[in-house]
């Protein structure tokens, strides 16, 4: 695909108005370098399981070994390195916040993994008019009543976790998730409201997603409410 193709896409997608298709070109490049990323992460995959080194592929690639790991470990490793550096600018504050307040949940309650019912509460540690909190708040569901819900079905324990704590595969795909979710409402941010529309796009698979269900919050009642949130504070 040329400059000239993605221009035509740029303005068959962003209409007449200037600045609606400045908003256009933003998601559509988003979108190119995630999909350079995967293209890229393909084939270092491939190189891992053909048995080459992270030292290796970091030559081939012209960085150090921990950068080619950090870099090609996979997406939510990027993401959480990237939101920790403060390099995922399209990431709102108050996105990063959420994440890196979820690692801080599982922490502690003794988890030894970040998984969706952490990713939750992480979106209710800065509830400062973040607008998934907002959202959640008018479908009847506040800070403490999640806190209750999550230790009901996933405890706490006594364990001391330490260092790096692991993301599940389902609080993976709820990032993965959040990504996509701002590029079909047509944003060129990612916020706490991608965030949790992407809990609710993994379901009852999750706890987070089975306390949203169980609560009557489903995702097109939770898409509806984000959206009047939205017009509200336009």
């Amino acid at each position: 695909m040329d400059l000239e193709q993605l221009v035509t896409s740029v303005e068959e997608s962003g209409g007449d108005d200037p600045l609606d298709r400045v908003e256009a070109a933003a998601a559509l490049k988003d979108q190119i370098e995630h999909l350079a990323d995967d293209l890229l992460d393909h084939f270092v995959k491939a190189a891992r399981a053909a048995g080459a080194s992270w030292t290796q592929i970091g030559e081939a690639l012209g960085v150090t070994r921990q950068a080619a790991q950090q870099r090609h470990g996979g997406l939510v490793e990027r993401l959480v390195h990237g939101l920790k550096a403060g390099t995922f600018k399209r990431f709102t504050n108050r996105a990063r916040a959420a994440v890196i307040a979820a690692q801080a949940a599982a922490r502690d309650r003794g988890h030894a993994t970040v998984d969706t019912e952490h990713i939750l509460l992480g979106l209710f540690a800065h509830d400062d008019g973040n607008l998934a909190a907002v959202a959640l708040g008018r479908l009847g569901l506040d800070h403490e009543t999640v806190e209750g819900l999550v230790d009901q079905r996933s405890p706490a324990t006594e364990s001391h976790v330490r260092g790096h704590l692991p993301f599940t595969p389902l609080s993976k795909k709820t990032l993965e998730l959040s990504l996509r979710e701002a590029l079909r409402l047509g944003h060129n941010y990612i916020g706490c409201e991608h965030i949790v529309l992407g809990l609710a796009r993994v379901g009852r698979s999750g706890v987070a997603g089975q306390i949203l269900s169980d609560r009557g919050i489903t995702y097109d009642r939770l898409e509806a409410t984000i959206r009047d949130v939205l017009r509200d504070s336009a």
